[in-house]
């Protein structure tokens, strides 16, 4: 009886994880995506940008723990804060996370798309929230979104002991992030928002994923390293 409710415990936790990975990325992307299609000519990219961050530090604080974006997910696997029994659990628990992620990304997406078909007069323009490198070189793209997902990554680990301030510095680093990526990839940052973009996009969109997404990617491994326990006990022995 003992080891039934301890296994219902362990099983009721680890589904709360994962529905809490679908609603937060779901309520991130619905609010940032849904003002770039309904709002987007009345508020700016000022507007924008506050939306996102907004969205994501509200859906952060509520999900308490929750990463919303598969790139602080794989930065947490490397650098040893999603640890399983075997580097095999880690990996499913890893994959899990990043499968519901995105299936909250393309629910949201979906439902605005939904909404937005209502409009008196719709006809479908293509994806007006998709990421797409329009006037700038990809290889300048790829190294902007490199740059930015990583430094993302770390406020997110950085502020990971201080539940109380992570939501506000994410939130903050997102609305700024987004006022400087706005205008040049109408700001990615986020692999599950800009997969569930691309596949209500053209095929531009679709084509250029891998860009922003081996962007995001690399950037998560390199800030998962920079946050391995080593570095951090060779910091706290230098402040000593």
């Amino acid at each position: 009886m003992v080891e039934l409710k301890k296994m219902t415990s362990v099983t009721g936790a680890a589904v709360k994880k994962y529905l809490s990975e679908f609603a937060g990325t779901f309520g991130f992307v619905f609010i940032g995506c849904g003002t770039v299609v309904f709002a987007a000519p009345f508020i700016g990219y000022l507007g924008i940008a506050l939306a996102f961050g907004a969205a994501y530090g509200a859906m952060n604080f509520t999900f308490s723990g929750s990463h919303l974006n598969p790139a602080v997910t794989v930065a947490a696997a490397v650098c040893g804060r999603m640890r399983g029994k075997n580097v095999w659990l880690t990996l499913a628990e890893t994959a899990g996370f990043i499968l519901m992620q995105t299936a909250g990304a393309c629910a949201a997406v979906a439902l605005i798309y939904f909404v937005y078909s209502g409009k008196n007069g719709y006809v479908y323009q293509g994806s007006p929230d998709a990421n797409i490198a329009g006037r700038y070189a990809l290889s300048a793209v790829f190294w902007l979104e490199v740059v930015l997902n990583f430094l993302f990554v770390c406020v997110f680990l950085g502020t990971d002991e201080h539940k109380g301030r992570q939501p506000a510095a994410c939130a903050l680093f997102i609305c700024a992030a987004y006022l400087l990526s706005y205008p040049v990839t109408k700001g990615a940052m986020n692999p599950a928002r800009t997969v569930a973009s691309a596949l209500f996009a053209e095929s531009d969109a679709v084509a250029q994923l891998p860009v922003f997404c081996g962007a995001a990617f690399a950037a998560a491994v390199a800030a998962g390293l920079l946050h391995l326990p080593f570095f951090k006990r060779a910091k706290d022995i230098s402040a000593s």
